[in-house]
């Protein structure tokens, strides 16, 4: 009879694994809503054909980004509190990869209240 962890991983696992894959596909759904938000970006194309640009923010889209860089702080903040519960050894990977997630949630924080907030129309 063969050992059962051998054939599929562990809850705890599942949970990091899944939390982990949720939370970057939520990071790049914030930068792909950050740069629908975005303001248009002038260059010698626009400046030579005489085109009005947008130079603030659109609210629509930019008052979406705390609640999905919340949704990514709190998917990276349940694989950090997972991760020593089943990483018991010291071979057993560190997954610095959700670190980095929580340290882009992070500094997403940090240019949406800095930068964006005051600049939304």
């Amino acid at each position: 009879m063969k050992d059962r962890r051998t054939h599929r991983p562990d809850p705890l696992t599942i949970i990091l694994e899944t939390s982990a894959i949720l939370g970057w596909i939520t990071i790049f759904g914030v930068q792909i809503v950050a740069w629908l938000a975005a303001p248009e970006m002038d260059n010698a194309i626009t400046r030579h054909h005489d085109i009005e640009l947008r130079k603030h923010w659109l609210a629509q889209w930019a008052d979406q980004l705390p609640f999905l860089l919340g949704a990514c702080g709190l998917l990276s903040l349940l694989a950090i509190i997972v991760r020593p519960k089943r990483s018991r050894r010291k071979t057993d990977p560190k997954r610095w990869n959700v670190f980095i997630l929580l340290g882009l949630t992070f500094i997403g924080f940090v240019v949406y209240w800095f930068q964006i907030l005051g600049n939304i129309r």
